[in-house]
């Protein structure tokens, strides 16, 4: 049968050219888009309840999902350990694609999964109505009493992430990745642009605070931006636009990877120094609980 469909097929194909008329080329293919949707709201979907010997020392949130890092300390030893708790955006996340045993279970009378023999770490996930997943894992070996700990703290509430600055965006760039390390602290916002899908993990541009890797003597030719001391740097791989607020460097510049090749982004200058010039800053860079809800400033 097959076979006969694809005779006929070529026989009309070919009475087309004989007759002088060229078969119209079939439609493109439009390739399913299988990835998360752009972010429209920057606030977490979870927090981490008020818990004796547990602390919030780190945040994150991107178009895939989003995460904290939790700091357990025993009130005992003093001795500390990180923990982790992301959530999935909804339809992704999953124990699929888990190495080794996947234990089914539930918790607080949700579907659920549990590290088993072979895992590379302990791990618990919960899989919400919405079809996101919830997981806990630690950092130590044998943590599973820990990860119970941490999980019994997880509150499915809304809960801002704060940043250091107010930004203006130019036309074409949107947030990316949100990261916030309470501990030390600081904060980057990776930028995409749009055309680029702002929701991949390779962002165009990164605004930062506090970022150990950042040069607290940053290179560049000294000049002045929204009557702040700056510093433009405009080399062809890397440029940057660096700012001085209550006494501290803040980087805005394109992002790079480890490897080449590296090609010529001096183009996107203007853009970085319109980004640096709109910074408004939060009351002190030092406390986060001074900082601004990425919400307010990307929503």
């Amino acid at each position: 049968m097959r076979a006969s469909v694809l005779l006929v097929a070529a026989i009309a194909a070919a009475s087309l050219v004989v007759a002088g008329c060229t078969p119209a080329p079939p439609p493109p293919t439009e390739i399913p888009h299988t990835g998360p949707d752009a972010r429209t709201h920057w606030e977490l979907r979870h927090r981490l309840l008020d818990t004796r010997g547990l602390s919030v020392v780190g945040q994150q949130i991107d178009h895939g999902g989003e995460s904290t890092t939790v700091r357990l300390t025993d009130a005992a030893t003093n001795v500390s350990e990180d923990c982790f708790v992301a959530l999935s955006v909804p339809g992704q996340g999953g124990p699929d694609n888990k190495v080794g045993e996947r234990v089914a279970t539930t918790y607080e009378g949700r579907p659920a999964v549990r590290s088993g023999a072979g895992a590379e770490a302990d791990y618990l996930m919960w899989r919400l109505e919405d079809d996101s997943w919830v997981e806990v894992s630690c950092a130590g070996l044998d943590s599973r009493t820990s990860i119970e700990r941490v999980a019994a703290a997880v509150d499915l509430e809304p809960t801002p992430i704060m940043i250091p600055f107010d930004v203006g965006l130019p036309d074409g760039y949107a947030p990316a990745e949100i990261v916030v390390d309470l501990d030390r602290p600081s904060g980057r916002v990776y930028v995409g642009r749009l055309g680029r899908r702002p929701w991949s993990p390779e962002a165009e541009l990164d605004l930062a605070y506090g970022a150990p890797e950042l040069s607290s003597d940053p290179p560049g030719e000294p000049t002045t931006l929204a009557g702040r001391p700056a510093r433009v740097d405009d080399t062809s791989t890397s440029p940057a636009v660096w700012v001085q607020e209550q006494g501290r460097w803040v980087y805005a510049g394109v992002t790079a990877s480890d490897t080449g090749p590296y090609p010529n982004r001096r183009s996107e200058l203007p853009a970085i120094r319109a980004i640096a010039e709109s910074f408004t800053f939060a009351e002190d860079l030092t406390d986060p609980s001074t900082w601004l809800a990425a919400d307010g400033v990307f929503g």
